[in-house]
């Protein structure tokens, strides 16, 4: 599981790596063009269009990373019963929310059947829209990839962000003890 965890996010990195280059080579040729006096038509259209895929790869990435925004000093303030319960509530919420997405992005893709984009009429709609449907999945996916580090955490009453934060003082600590004794020798 933690080997599949692992592709998973080499897989979303290289993902939102690739979509932002693509959006940065696009830029700089709408710029160069437009500069040039030579404007191309489909810039525009298409860099929100990366734009947006960035947004939903990257929401994908953090999720699996567990990099959202969220109340841990809330869940981990509470006494254990209401921590495992809130913990479980949320995680029903969030899965439920995020399966609605991907139903909902698949319902769109169907109303927008033959249509293309505007200005590349050989680039479907379906190709445009259907960031919503694969990142809601990836998002799901993620969620429940790390769901059991994350329950061992909340049952451990132990917040990661308070864990992360002692093993980053721990290394500078190390790190100033290395250079002190390198300094003396």
């Amino acid at each position: 599981m933690r080997r599949f965890a692992r592709w998973f996010d080499l897989v979303l990195q290289v993902v939102t790596l690739t979509l932002l280059i693509a959006l940065a080579i696009v830029v700089l040729m709408g710029i160069a063009f437009r500069y040039s006096g030579n404007s191309l038509i489909w810039y525009d259209e298409v860099a929100a269009v990366l734009l947006a895929w960035i947004t939903f790869a990257g929401a994908a990435l953090a999720m699996h990373r567990n990099a959202h925004m969220g109340f841990n000093g809330l869940l981990y303030a509470l006494p254990h019963r209401a921590r495992m319960g809130l913990f479980w509530l949320v995680e029903l919420i969030v899965l439920g929310c995020l399966c609605i997405v991907a139903w909902a992005g698949w319902a769109i893709l169907e109303i927008f059947g033959n249509e293309t984009m505007t200005t590349l009429r050989f680039v479907p709609r379906t190709v445009v829209q259907g960031i919503l449907p694969v990142s809601a999945a990836a998002m799901i996916l993620a969620r429940l990839l790390i769901l059991p580090q994350r329950l061992v955490d909340v049952r451990s009453g132990k917040d990661p962000e308070t864990k992360e934060i002692e093993e980053e003082i721990a290394r500078a600590q190390a790190d100033v003890t290395r250079a002190k004794t390198e300094t003396l020798s």
